[in-house]
């Protein structure tokens, strides 16, 4: 995630999941910005679980005790984030990421 460029992020966040889930809103930032902000940004988790891998993606359950965080991350075959759903303390922050297509260096 380090290495992508920009990418589009599109999030909802709650604090009363009985309203929804929030309205909806895209931001643009780098790969670096983006885990600079994050509590996994480090590389590490104290709790890891891996969920299993499905049509390539794979799961990932982190959980940070301390601060009452669970995330739930699915990766791409590449290793990019495509998909998080974050649980804390009185909020639900559900994100999917969108990534520019590479074009083709010969067009």
């Amino acid at each position: 995630m380090r290495q992508v460029g920009q990418f589009s992020l599109h999030e909802r966040v709650t604090s009363d999941t009985s309203r929804g889930l929030g309205t909806p809103s895209v931001l643009s930032l780098s790969g670096t910005r983006f885990l600079d902000s994050e509590p996994y940004g480090t590389g590490q988790a104290p709790v890891t679980t891996r969920l299993g891998v499905t049509a390539g993606q794979t799961r990932l359950a982190l959980a940070y005790p301390a601060e009452g965080l669970q995330i739930e991350l699915t990766l791409a075959p590449d290793g990019k984030i495509v998909h998080e759903v974050l649980a804390a303390p009185k909020h639900l922050i559900i994100r999917s990421f969108v990534y520019p297509t590479p074009t083709n260096p010969d067009r």
